[in-house]
């Protein structure tokens, strides 16, 4: 957990000062990184709030919410996510986890000598879920009411789904990580 501990650096702004694209970069970086740093060591990972799943006939629906993953990256769901379920041939327990993601967005022309090239302007962090046959939370220590981030990238696991009788279940039982 430690060993992902580094220095930071960040601009020093001075009148006259030339800003590159690198420069804001690493203006923004800086940023993410500190707020990361803070997710990870102060609350570790797991669900802030809401992110609760349900069945919904051939479909799981998970409740707006927030989280934080194991690299500190705040994970929003700011409108219900459905999700179909799978066929039965994925084996008798599945894992739905929600992992932090981005995409660029808001196309405008680049400085092309003809203005023909679209780039990308934003990148929007958003939210994916997928289903999966292992536990991304297995291994993870609970410390002291908070669960310890690894620093790895990978999703929540926000719950366990069994098949019984042909159908899939949610399976209560599973201990989901909390922000406390």
């Amino acid at each position: 957990m430690i060993s992902s501990l580094r220095y930071l650096k960040r601009n020093r702004f001075f009148t006259g000062k030339f800003m590159t694209v690198e420069d804001l970069t690493a203006e923004q970086e800086y940023v993410r990184e500190k707020q990361k740093r803070h997710n990870r060591y102060l609350h570790g990972f797991g669900v802030v709030f809401g992110l609760e799943v349900s069945k919904s006939g051939s479909a799981v629906v998970i409740s707006t919410g927030l989280a934080i993953d194991c690299q500190g990256n705040e994970i929003v769901v700011p409108e219900p996510l459905e999700l179909e379920l799978p066929g039965r041939d994925l084996g008798s327990t599945l894992f739905l986890s929600i992992s932090y993601i981005e995409r660029e967005t808001d196309p405008v022309p680049s400085p092309s000598p003809d203005c023909s090239e679209m780039e990308n302007s934003r990148v929007e962090e958003g939210a994916v879920a997928v289903f999966e046959k292992g536990n991304a939370n297995y291994g993870h220590r609970h410390f002291k009411g908070r669960w310890r981030s690894c620093g790895e990238s990978h999703g929540l696991t926000i719950a366990r789904l069994r098949l019984s009788s042909g159908q899939w279940r949610i399976d209560r039982r599973l201990h989901v990580p909390l922000i406390k």
